[in-house]
């Protein structure tokens, strides 16, 4: 008879080969890690040289010493990464096979043995209508999967999902500069002004989840029966409705339109990701496009 200790040990192993796939393709093609910061800080002055962009001029240190003088900036690439995972109800949905916490547990361990493969410290906060747990990052594989592990034996806050208090938290909480990978299906209020606060010194990217029912494809046809896990209500849902599904479409319509604004905002990069995709592998796109751009 296997002992818990390792049953959670061959859980890892599964986990672990299952996402090395896409942990390697990630890592691939990157000078380090995929999650390297693209800000600039400054670092010292010097005097201007033919060819220099002068766009970096300091006028106010030319005026004073009487030379051109140009201001040095060098690449801000270290940054702890730092998952924000929405552990609430709805994170038990799915119309199909699977739920967004077995998304989710995927996310955090390609995420997390890539930040840590590759040198970066991760951590991750779970939250619902308010900060529910917090693992500081650190550089450590264990960490990673026994986060990843803890998503598929959760059991989800009855509660409605909140993001501005975890935001507003982590202004204080995170000590060193960090990328944010906010994971959840955002259902949840508006929380504009706290993310654009904390990405003043933080690298934001939203990772929307979302199931086919969501865009109003993929329906079954017929009466379909469901259940609300934050709101604890049961309703029946005419999927063979016409108005059902432009109800449907209009709404994640709407909630996309909403996310990339807040994007814009912020300074965020935005990603959605369908629960029947193959989600991992559109992951890896997202970073190799993301690296181009720099």
């Amino acid at each position: 008879m296997k002992t818990t200790s390792q049953r959670l040990r061959r859980a890892a192993e599964t986990l672990e080969i299952r996402t090395r796939r896409h942990v390697t393709a990630l890592l691939s093609g990157n000078s380090r890690s995929p999650f390297r910061g693209s800000g600039m800080q400054f670092k010292e002055f010097r005097h201007y040289e033919e060819g220099d962009d002068i766009r970096h001029m300091s006028w106010p240190v030319t005026a004073r010493t009487g030379r051109a003088t140009i201001k040095i900036y060098e690449e801000d690439r270290e940054r702890d990464v730092v998952l924000l995972v929405d552990t609430s109800g709805s994170a038990l949905f799915s119309s199909q096979r699977g739920s967004r916490l077995e998304m989710f547990s995927d996310l955090v361990a390609v995420l997390g043995l890539s930040a840590v493969q590759g040198g970066d410290k991760f951590g991750v906060l779970h939250f619902s209508n308010k900060p529910v747990e917090f693992r500081p990052p650190r550089r450590n594989r264990e960490q990673v999967l026994g986060a990843a592990l803890k998503l598929l034996n959760i059991s989800p806050e009855g509660q409605p999902s909140d993001l501005r208090t975890t935001l507003s938290f982590l202004q204080t909480a995170l000590k060193n500069r960090a990328i944010l990978f906010v994971i959840s299906d955002f259902n949840l209020p508006d929380f504009r002004r706290e993310l654009v606060a904390l990405s003043r010194r933080h690298e934001v990217i939203l990772l929307h989840a979302f199931d086919d029912w969501e865009q109003g494809r993929a329906l079954p046809g017929g009466i379909v029966e469901a259940w609300d896990p934050e709101t604890q209500k049961f309703w029946l849902l005419d999927t063979s409705s016409r108005s059902t599904r432009q109800i449907l479409e209009q709404g994640y319509a709407q909630k996309v339109g909403y996310l990339n604004e807040v994007a814009r905002l912020s300074r965020a990069d935005y990603l959605g990701l369908c629960l029947q995709d193959d989600y991992l592998k559109k992951l890896v796109h997202f970073f190799h496009r993301r690296a181009l751009g720099r």
